[in-house]
Parts: structure tokens; C-alpha cells; sequence
């Protein structure tokens, strides 16, 4: 799915598709499911969750160069505010905070209710930068079948990684 005007394409990891119903591309938004819950395609991937992309306006780009600033700030409450959806910092408690390769990922637990009912509370974030614009990766897994700390941040590893290859550099 192309976004900011083909400056971002937003592919998907393997067993991946875009659902296209709640996906907001007009607003850099996208949102991704196993193939078999979002499209006609059958597949499933081996460790199914949610992945959601937002890609910011051009020139909001902030992590190359500075990811060390940005993990610190994030490590911080006005970093646990920008992690909660409802901007409360009480509700995120920060388990794992790492950079390299030009992305932040941080593993948190966020004990306000799911943005989408069904999701666990444990979620994945990665920021980093395409271009002049700043985006986020998130993964989160499904109640039903939590996904484990590690298989977590593969998946958001190769969901970053599947991003930047296929969009423009």
C-alpha cells in the first residue's frame, strides 16, 4: 500500500496481509492481520498478531542519527505518555528498550484496555525514519494466543525491514 504520496510503500511479512477495510492510507495508517482473518487469501503466519504502521507528515522525521535521545526520552513518563494511547503515563511499564540500525524498539505492557478488543496487553513498538518522515510499527498479539517476548520483536524486526526495503529510499 502506498502512502505520503509514494514516498512510503508498506509491504508485508510473509503470512501478512493489509486489511484494507480499517487501513487509513490517506493518513499514513495501516493496518495488517494474518491473510486468512483480513482477505480471501488462506494463509496464516507462524505467529499471528496485528501489526499497525503510521507514517508521519514530511519532515517529522527524528531517530537516525539521534536514537540514543530518543530511547532516553522514551525511558522517561512524558516517553510512557507518547506509548499510551489515552496518554497516560501510569497505565505503560517499560520492559524492554533497544536501538540499532536506525530504530528504537521498545516492549511494553499496557494495562489500559486494547485498542481493539481481543489484543493482549504486551505490545511491540518500533520508530524510526523513512525518509523525512517518521514512523511507528507496532505489534501486538491476540488474547487468545499471547505472543512470546522474542517472536514479538521478530516479527517487528522483519515488518521494519520488509517497510524500508519497499519503499523509496
Amino acid at each position: 500500500m502506498s502512502l505520503a504520496e509514494g514516498d512510503v510503500v508498506v509491504a508485508t511479512p510473509t503470512g501478512y496481509c493489509i486489511d484494507e477495510r480499517t487501513s487509513r492510507p490517506s493518513r499514513g495508517f495501516v493496518v495488517m492481520a494474518g491473510c486468512a482473518l483480513v482477505s480471501d487469501e488462506p494463509s496464516m503466519p507462524a505467529v499471528d498478531g496485528l501489526i499497525t504502521v503510521q507514517v508521519g507528515d514530511a519532515d517529522t522525521a527524528l531517530v537516525d542519527n539521534d536514537e540514543e535521545a530518543l530511547a532516553a526520552l522514551l525511558a522517561t513518563a512524558q516517553g510512557a505518555a507518547v506509548l499510551s494511547p489515552n496518554g497516560d503515563p501510569t497505565a505503560i511499564e517499560i520492559d524492554r528498550l533497544e536501538n540499532r540500525d536506525g530504530v528504537v524498539y521498545v516492549h511494553f505492557i499496557d494495562s489500559a484496555a486494547p485498542p481493539v478488543d481481543g489484543l493482549e496487553q504486551l505490545e511491540w513498538r518500533a520508530f524510526f525514519d523513512l525518509g523525512s518522515r517518521l514512523a511507528t510499527v507496532t505489534v501486538r498479539g491476540f488474547a487468545r494466543a499471547p505472543i512470546d517476548t522474542d517472536e514479538g520483536l521478530s516479527l517487528l524486526r522483519r515488518a521494519v525491514a520488509t517497510i524500508r526495503d519497499a519503499s523509496p529510499s
